[in-house]
């Protein structure tokens, strides 16, 4: 069944995709950042009437922090909890599901830091060989003996992580291609290993972050622009969707439409939410 505008009001809490649904930037660290409309607004908005909300990015090169001060910088209200990053979903992952595993990690600080904020060991040299986990972030360092050591490590039983499942993300130049995605799909081809994704689109990564705002995955809006990461994480999560047709929706590519709504940008999203909450006498929390 199609969802309604009036579908808004079971939503408790909301995750947003960033490039291409709240910003356009220069490149993955967002520098250079320019608010879409209504992006500014509605995170205003949310706020005021009393919407928890995050912000999901597949990026991982950096913390939280930095991304959050770049954004505050373009103009967006947030604090710094409020970026949630892959590197954050992957460490939540690990230890919880992979307990006492030692990792190898193919990324930078961004990636390496929240695993060693949780207690998990990271190996290097001769030792990453023996890894009982290769996890993949974005890096622009990436070496022949890094990918050997990873190569080797899932066939002596490694499992292969990887922080994302982007095969290209959009910036201010158009479509670029998605670093972590390919490097874990090269070492999957290379020793028969599926890549396990922990950042976007995985299901598990979500309800890591519904854990972090106090809601079930089922109380999400999931807005965002990209039918094979964010929506369709959401879809699968039970989540309400929300498809803006900024981002990937404006590439010259074919982008199918997945969301339970669809709004043209966050600011027709921001004007039903105030037009069916005020209807519905909500809008007042």
């Amino acid at each position: 069944m199609t969802a309604r505008p009036a579908d808004l009001c079971r939503v408790r809490a909301f995750v947003f995709d960033v490039d291409g649904t709240l910003i356009l930037s220069d490149n993955p660290s967002w520098s250079g950042a320019i608010p879409l409309p209504g992006a500014v607004e509605l995170l205003d908005w949310l706020r005021v009437h009393g919407y928890p909300f995050v912000l999901f990015t597949s990026g991982s090169t950096e913390l939280p922090q930095p991304y959050a001060a770049r954004l505050r910088s373009a103009g967006l209200h947030l604090e710094d909890w409020q970026v949630v990053t892959t590197g954050v979903t992957a460490a939540e992952i690990i230890a919880t599901e992979y307990p006492g595993r030692s990792v190898y990690v193919l990324g930078e600080e961004g990636t390496r830091a929240p695993l060693r904020a949780r207690g998990i060991s990271l190996v290097e040299g001769e030792d990453a060989r023996r890894a009982g986990v290769v996890l993949v972030g974005w890096s622009r360092v990436l070496t022949y003996d890094q990918l050997d050591a990873a190569c080797c490590a899932v066939w002596n039983g490694a499992d292969l992580l990887v922080t994302s499942g982007a095969r290209a993300f959009v910036s201010k130049r158009g479509l670029q291609p998605g670093w972590s995605w390919s490097i874990a799909v090269a070492i999957g081809e290379t020793t028969g290993r599926q890549p396990l994704v922990v950042g976007k689109p995985s299901v598990a990564a979500l309800r890591a972050v519904a854990r972090l705002l106090g809601v079930e995955p089922r109380e999400l809006a999931v807005v965002g622009d990209d039918p094979d990461l964010e929506l369709r994480m959401g879809c699968e999560a039970g989540a309400l969707t929300v498809q803006v047709r900024t981002g990937r929706g404006t590439a010259a590519i074919d982008t199918p439409v997945i969301g339970d709504l669809v709004v043209s940008g966050v600011d027709e999203l921001l004007a039903l939410l105030q037009n069916t909450l005020a209807k519905e006498g909500t809008a007042d929390r």
